[in-house]
């Protein structure tokens, strides 16, 4: 059967997402394979998976087989349906094995490379700098930023956990595109997809959701801001100014997140400021804060799984309930806000047929 070029168009953004899966599971099977074979070296190098080697080894192995599978168009409706329980599942596995220090080290990195980036950027808008002045005033400090996060991943020995998150940003891409495609749906923007996605529906829902998001962080960036006070929260008895201000830059961190979340109903979520140099003025890119919202939302969601054990264990204390709790649901409602966003803002496709989107389902099956 002769695909059309509709079809061919669906099936290629589809397959894109199988590359960065494959890519990931042989890093993962090699990496499990090593182990195997060298297991006095792997403790030298600090493995922060809690998982037998043989584990890595056999979903590498096994994500392998499950990305062949998903590019292969002719297959039963239960086999497709049980390769994108799979991928979900996998997605979700390695966002539980992660741990929280990668969004540690990225809410380190940002509140110490925040404060420095946004005054360049206000300096560089005021003298008119360029663009390369300001690429360089504001580059310096986040790429210090970046720096410092991937020293503290390393210097902690969970720069591993990388492989984790990156293996559930992966995974969860492929299963998202792997459910339109089974559905019948582009797999680049997911249409036709049901009444809630369209962008009237969307403003309406994601306002509500907006608002609620960027009201999570504001606790624990108040809990923090107390330490200017004579009544500080939670902190730690005898420690120095070093610990004082990492944490006030922490809680100025979440603050300005609860900013930045309420952009995504906002005016100047679409163009950008004023006092942004050198790009002032223009319409802002809808993947620009859909992507950065998303991972941060990612990330956040690692406290979410941490928070979510330790309220299994039972150790909670009243910071953990007023300050923390609101912290771990920024994550999911985050990425609800970002998706409305997107679902607002999103331009046509390149990737949908001229025919309707179903004739795809029918080719798939038959």
């Amino acid at each position: 059967m002769k695909s059309s070029p509709g079809l061919e168009g669906i099936m290629n953004a589809h397959r894109w997402t199988t590359l960065p899966a494959a890519g990931w599971s042989a890093a993962t099977a090699a990496l499990g394979l090593w182990w195997t074979l060298h297991p006095s070296d792997a403790g030298g190098l600090a493995l922060a998976f809690e998982v037998p080697p043989g584990w890595l080894l056999g979903v590498g192995i096994g994500g392998i087989a499950v990305t062949l599978g998903l590019r292969t168009r002719r297959r039963s409706a239960a086999l497709r349906w049980g390769l994108l329980g799979f991928a979900a599942g996998l997605a979700g596995l390695c966002l539980a094995v992660s741990g929280h220090m990668p969004l540690l080290a990225l809410a380190y990195a940002l509140a110490f490379a925040g404060p420095p980036a946004l005054i360049a950027a206000l300096l560089a808008r005021a003298f008119s700098v360029g663009v390369k002045g300001t690429s360089a005033m504001v580059g310096t400090p986040l790429a210090a930023g970046l720096l410092l996060a991937l020293t503290i991943m390393v210097g902690k020995g969970a720069h591993w956990t990388l492989l984790s998150v990156a293996g559930c940003l992966v995974w969860l891409a492929l299963a998202v595109t792997s459910y339109r495609v089974n559905r019948g749906r582009c797999a680049a923007c997911g249409r036709p997809g049901a009444a809630w996605t369209h962008p009237e529906s969307a403003a309406r829902w994601g306002r509500k959701v907006t608002i609620i998001a960027a009201l999570m962080p504001l606790p624990y960036g108040l809990a923090r801001l107390t330490w200017f006070t004579p009544w500080p929260i939670a902190f730690p008895e005898g420690a120095g100014w070093g610990i004082w201000l990492t944490g006030v830059l922490l809680g100025f961190a979440s603050e300005g997140g609860a900013i930045l979340t309420r952009g995504l109903i906002r005016p100047w979520g679409e163009v950008w400021p004023r006092w942004v140099p050198v790009l002032h003025g223009r319409p802002i890119p809808v993947a620009v804060p859909t992507f950065a919202a998303l991972t941060v939302a990612v990330m956040l969601a690692l406290l979410t799984v941490h928070l979510a054990g330790t309220v299994t264990g039972g150790d909670l204390s009243a910071l953990v309930i007023v300050a923390f709790v609101p912290l771990s649901l920024w994550g999911p409602l985050l990425a609800g806000a970002a998706m409305a966003y997107y679902y607002r803002r999103r331009q046509a496709c390149a990737h949908c047929p001229e025919k309707p989107l179903h004739q795809a389902q029918v080719a798939l099956t038959a």
